[in-house]
């Protein structure tokens, strides 16, 4: 198969219809064979270590400002008959971040900033969990080797005082904290994304929705199907280049969307076949016609991250979209296709369901709209929303030279 009917699959399952991941254990390929190994570039290892860098120098900061302002935070905790050593809880250290710095104006973006740190080993929950607690039974501690613990805290305390000029330190937390403040969001929503989906809020779900937005892989779906892709989606992370994800063969399981990184595409014969980078996916092929795998997909560079969309909620929403959407065909092609949706009457007493334009060819959009202002204007309904799209794009697929013809067979002169 070539990765051209791979994206004409990837049509398929959009159908114009609106389609569009648990840290596992890795298989590492080998040198044997034909089978090239993933490259990685140095420049994006350079940057990647310049990034942990600047982050380990503001944790550096934020650490001597814990130190220097509220060393009594670091100390032995108890919890249900056991001590933790030298370590903070979560919900004090959200606490004294909130202020320390007004520029925080949520406890959520407190909770990213530390999360960062977490995701950089930088400081570690006591019993190795990968999400930052805004609780006070969630304690974390930073890490030995990074921050030199083996000082006490008061000697911390001395050393900060005869080593560093003040204004300077100040100057340091504070661009430390823009940085952690700027990072805070993608990494709250990496951990939003490794709870399971069960345990997600509405508040959880929202965020996912805000980023289903700017990802390439589902920009054609409509609000609907991103919103049951937000309840579903489960994190799946790689943290060494060259794992396989899967090999051509295998039977289909999951649905792949690229959230960080980069993957490369190999098939029998034919080798390296191309390269897929953020915000593209793969793995629908094989879930839509229940089809083994066409290809084995490696990751190409280290910590990959993927959304991943297992079979069953794959199959479903498919399922959901396809009974909701109604298609009309010309000479066995789709011109025009609309998805059933639900809407609230004023006053809450009830739903309507209406059908929204999602694609179709320019002649039968014009038609289409004709006929629902049309209807619109007997009615007491207000005017869809998508005809004023209409008029605001169409010089983007139906510029006036063929609009006004257009209208003119619709409304002939006599």
């Amino acid at each position: 198969m070539t990765w051209e009917e791979s994206a004409q699959a990837s049509a398929t399952f959009s159908m114009e219809t609106d389609f569009k991941p648990v840290l596992l254990p890795t298989r590492r390929i080998t040198t044997e064979g034909d089978t090239p190994l993933p490259e990685v570039l140095n420049t994006q290892d350079t940057m990647k270590q310049f990034l942990s860098d600047r982050i380990l120098k503001a944790a550096k900061a934020v650490y001597s400002a814990l130190i220097d302002r509220n060393p009594g935070l670091i100390r032995d905790r108890k919890h249900h008959l056991k001590t933790y050593r030298q370590c903070c809880s979560g919900k004090e250290l959200v606490d004294w971040l909130m202020k320390l710095n007004e520029c925080f104006q949520s406890r959520s973006q407190a909770v990213g900033m530390w999360q960062v740190l977490v995701d950089e080993g930088l400081i570690v929950h006591v019993k190795q969990e990968l999400n930052f607690h805004d609780r006070d039974t969630q304690f974390y501690r930073f890490t030995d080797s990074e921050f030199g613990l083996t000082h006490t805290a008061n000697e911390k305390l001395l050393l900060n005082h005869t080593t560093n000029d003040k204004d300077q330190s100040d100057d340091e937390l504070q661009e430390g904290l823009s940085l952690l403040l700027q990072m805070g969001p993608d990494a709250l929503l990496t951990m939003i994304l490794r709870k399971c989906p069960s345990q997600r809020s509405g508040e959880d779900l929202e965020v996912i929705y805000e980023e289903l937005l700017h990802i390439k892989a589902v920009s054609h779906l409509s609000s609907s199907v991103r919103k049951e892709l937000a309840a579903v989606l489960v994190f799946e992370s790689h943290a060494k280049a060259g794992t396989v994800l899967f090999s051509q063969g295998d039977k289909g399981t999951s649905w792949y969307i690229i959230w960080k990184g980069s993957v490369n595409v190999i098939t029998h014969g034919k080798g390296l076949v191309t390269t897929l980078h953020e915000g593209e996916d793969f793995g629908q092929l094989a879930l839509v016609n229940d089809a083994p795998r066409a290809a084995t997909i490696i990751s190409r560079e280290d910590n990959c991250h993927f959304l991943r969309v297992d079979k069953q909620d794959f199959i479903r929403i498919l399922k959901d979209v396809e009974a909701n959407t109604v298609r009309l065909e010309e000479h066995g092609k789709s011109v025009l296709v609309l998805e059933k949706t639900e809407s609230t009457n004023q006053g809450g007493t009830g739903n309507n369901s209406k059908y929204t334009v999602m694609s179709g060819t320019p002649e039968k959009l014009l038609e289409h709209l004709l006929e629902t202002v049309k209807l619109d204007t007997n009615g007491n309904d207000a005017i869809d929303p998508w005809v004023t799209d209409f008029l605001l794009t169409h010089m983007v697929f139906m510029p006036s030279r063929q609009l006004c013809p257009a209208l003119q067979h619709q409304y002939p002169l006599w």
